[in-house]
């Protein structure tokens, strides 16, 4: 039963070991939709191609396709890929196929990312499958490719052909054809058609993968063309010819590092677009020099006058030293944002010196260091308050799928949805503002929808996750172009430590008892013991804790939000003994989990 979907991500990867060098298109990830046809595979996969190129997310979609270069064999050929060699693009195409959180339109449908995850070794056409298959391209997500393609039938009105890439609209008028204008006098056919039209119009712009591409990732079920056109648009797509000006500008700051002169450079440095092709140049160098500090320096005072409190040091093979040098000029009390990925000296030692010089910094980015999973989760552990301020965390430790967390966690949704979905998403770090975006994202449309709707996003364990993994946005960004900064893992036992929790249990409209609340745990087996705290009485506590305030126009709407579920479904904050029976009843459904 259903109308089963699958979808894929498939990237240029090099083989271990293999004669030739060269990378090819191989699976990186692949996932399964039991109820996903018609306009629903174009809707999610706009969600999806927004998200990927969302550049904090593109950065993070490069690190991982980096991380598998030349590790794995091809077909059999040891070491085996493993089932989910990308996470974060998987759990991003889970996100974007079962999960909407627009205001105004949000959406939900699946069960788990566990249950729903399938082996990337898999071929195209080898899932249970009869509304077909969508792949993407993302070797360069900020130009991703995709496609539709029927395996095995189409459960529509039209045949299409089979095993060969299909267009938005080739996929979909199997489903809906055009109509005719008597069948548009038909009720609900014309506002039909008019959405069926805005759906592939909204693709409609986005690169269409070949039959060479799927032949290359999957040779056993595809024939290439006679002669195929080889895809340079996802190497290419941002390739700008250099002006003579930037021609001269690399052997110019080259000899002034040499030589240590670089004051005359340092006065270009605010002439548009220098800094940036100083910056590159200054990443070239394999060990930094002492000499080129003056110019980095004066380059990302320019960045934190121009771009909005952000310091990016990646890609620089700077000491502990030489950083250490750098942060106190860079504007610390008011830098939010600091990139300090792919440098392979940077160590924790340092990583405790920026977190205690930036008091206002938000987002932390460490990919490709020298800073172990286990390290970050020792300093988690050992000093937590130099977290406090920090709303996303990216590092690799937190970017994986988990089936049951292992990392510190600060702060944990816990529910029990619907017919008793048990759902979870474990935070590492966390604000006061991330936690009342996150649930304004998350129950507003418990608030505001139809049972029907309500019933597929309660039905769904995905939700918190996807809430949870969503950065602050600012005044007018929109859910879809959000941030996406971890992958939260699931948490078996979330009430067996000391953490603050917000613990959920919706039911459906045809249900009551509706009950949630902040509580903070120091459960011992017998008897547990629980705080229960309301929203003002836990911005109260993570003010006593020294954590930044969420904006009061954010408090007031998660506040309505209370109020409205208090009015429609009864909701209300859970009395101690309540909580004691949940933590039970929560273990209960979790080890039926699906």
């Amino acid at each position: 039963m259903g109308q089963r979907h699958q979808v894929f991500l498939i990237a240029r990867v090099a083989a271990h070991n293999a004669a030739d060098t060269a990378a090819r298109y191989r699976c990186v990830g692949a996932y399964h939709h039991q109820w996903c046809y018609g306009r629903l595979p174009l809707i999610a996969a706009r969600r999806f191609i927004t998200l990927v190129k969302q550049k904090d997310n593109a950065e993070i979609i490069r690190e991982q396709l980096q991380s598998i270069q030349g590790k794995y064999g091809l077909g059999k050929t040891e070491p085996h890929m493993p089932a989910i060699p990308c996470p974060y693009p998987t759990f991003l195409v889970s996100s974007a196929f079962c999960i909407d959180l627009e205001a105004g339109h949000a959406y939900g449908s699946g069960v788990s990312f566990q249950n729903s995850v399938l082996d990337a070794n898999m071929g195209s056409g080898d899932g249970d499958n009869n509304d077909g298959i969508t792949v993407f391209d993302i070797t360069d997500p900020t130009n991703p490719a995709y496609c539709f393609v029927c395996v095995g039938g189409l459960e529509g009105e039209v045949a299409v052909g089979g095993w060969t890439p299909l267009t938005a609209e080739q996929y979909v008028r199997a489903y809906y054809p055009v109509p005719n204008e008597k069948q548009k006098e038909r009720e609900g056919v014309k506002e039909t058609e008019e959405d069926v039209q805005k759906r592939i119009d909204a693709l409609s712009g986005e690169r269409l993968m070949t039959l060479d591409m799927l032949a290359e990732a999957w040779p056993h079920e595809y024939s290439a063309a006679p002669n195929p056109t080889k895809d340079t648009a996802a190497s290419n797509s941002s390739t700008a010819v250099p002006s003579l000006a930037d021609l001269t500008l690399r052997p110019a700051v080259e000899h002034a590092i040499k030589v240590g002169e670089t004051e005359e450079l340092e006065g270009l440095v605010w002439m548009p677009g220098k800094a940036d092709h100083m910056k590159s140049v200054l990443r070239s160098q394999v060990s930094f020099p002492d000499s080129g500090l003056s110019l980095l320096a004066k380059v990302l005072e320019h960045e934190a006058g121009s771009t909005s409190n952000t310091i990016d040091l990646s890609g620089l093979a700077l000491s502990d030293s030489q950083i250490h040098s750098l942060l106190p000029s860079t504007g610390a009390d008011k830098i939010e944002l600091l990139n300090l990925s792919h440098n392979p000296n940077f160590t924790v030692d340092i990583l405790r010196t920026a977190l205690t010089l930036y008091p206002k910094l938000r987002r932390l980015v460490l990919l490709s260091t020298a800073i172990s999973d286990e390290q970050i989760h020792q300093l988690l552990v050992d000093e937590p308050k130099l977290f406090y301020s920090i709303e996303e965390l990216v590092h690799p430790a937190f970017l994986s799928w988990q089936n049951d967390v292992c990392y510190p966690v600060s702060f944990a949704y816990v529910g029990i949805h619907g017919y008793g979905v048990p759902s979870s998403a474990c935070l590492a770090t966390f604000t006061p503002a991330s936690v009342v975006q996150s649930l304004t994202d998350l129950l507003s449309p418990l608030a505001e929808l139809g049972e029907y709707e309500m019933y597929g996003l309660l039905g769904t364990s995905l939700a918190p996750q996807v809430a949870f993994a969503s950065g602050v946005r600012g005044e007018g960004e929109s859910w879809q172009d959000r941030r996406v900064h971890c992958f939260p893992a699931f948490n078996n036992a979330p009430f067996s430590g000391k953490g603050w929790l917000f613990v959920g249990q919706w039911e459906t409209m045809s249900q009551s008892g509706c009950r949630y609340g902040f509580v903070q745990t120091d459960l011992e087996p017998d008897p547990p013991r629980a705080t229960i705290y309301d929203l003002a009485g836990f911005l109260k506590e993570m003010a006593a804790e020294g954590r930044p305030p969420a904006a009061e126009s954010a408090v007031n709407k998660l506040e309505k939000i209370f109020v409205d579920l208090e009015q429609r479904q009864e909701a209300k904050l859970w009395t101690e003994p309540e909580f004691v029976t949940f933590t039970g009843k929560f273990t209960m459904y979790n080890m039926r989990r699906y």
